[in-house]
């Protein structure tokens, strides 16, 4: 039953090719700076030790890799995968006792989405894009407390788990061989995800929503399949 459904699903896909007449744009290799922003609580909430009055923010340098199939003249659809990490630390000194406080945040995008290029955009081979789509975020939280100055204690736990968010787009690309080029993105990402925790104030676990949104600024290098813009210009 399973291989007779996988089945159905390559033909589909093949016919779909057909009629559409899909083929791969583009693929790309890069990395950006993403940096989140928060509208209510953030990670170093879940931290006992940390002052919940100081103002917060969290950025980092995300590799990507992505590729793009062309559905219609301009129009394409793109995917792109991220691997962005994060710690947040908080101390904090509690009579003789000292408490250090740790979570290892890996997050892990992946977006699907459509993109409209404005091709020869003052010269042949620069060319602007615009686009939207969905974002996954599978997550992971890895926190750790270590207790000194008294009989201490050492304690990790990793909670995983995935949300979704959206993400808005535009950038320049330039093609200096018929091959090579390089693109410049800005992309805004949004989204949630709940984290539940057990507060040191409360016999029941918390659960707490934190933001995934943020800008992001990147360069990516990408390779041109050979035609794509010779027929992307026949078309318009």
């Amino acid at each position: 039953m399973n291989k007779n459904i996988l089945l159905v699903i390559c033909l589909g896909f093949f016919s779909f090719s057909s009629i559409a007449q899909v083929k791969l744009n583009n693929i790309s290799a890069g990395a950006s700076y993403w940096h989140r922003t928060y509208s209510e609580q953030n990670e170093k909430f879940f931290l006992i030790s940390y002052d919940a009055n100081e103002d917060f923010t969290q950025g980092g340098v995300m590799p990507h890799l992505g590729a793009e199939l062309n559905l219609f003249q301009n129009l394409a659809l793109d995917a792109r995968v991220g691997y962005w990490t994060a710690d947040y630390e908080a101390q904090g000194k509690f009579g003789e006792l000292r408490l250090d406080e740790k979570i290892e945040q890996t997050i892990i995008p992946v977006s699907a989405g459509l993109v409209y290029r404005f091709p020869n955009l003052v010269r042949e081979d620069l060319n602007l894009f615009v686009g939207a789509g969905m974002n996954r975020y599978f997550i992971q939280n890895k926190v750790s407390r270590t207790i000194t100055g008294g009989t201490g204690t050492n304690e990790e736990d990793t909670f995983s788990g995935n949300s979704y968010g959206v993400n808005a787009k535009a950038g320049l690309e330039y093609y200096f061989t018929d091959a090579l080029g390089l693109a410049l993105e800005t992309r805004y990402n949004a989204g949630y995800y709940n984290q539940t925790f057990q507060a040191v104030t409360t016999e029941e676990p918390v659960r707490e929503r934190v933001s995934v949104r943020g800008l992001e600024v990147g360069l990516s290098l990408r390779y041109r399949f050979s035609g794509s813009s010779a027929e992307a210009t026949a078309n318009e």
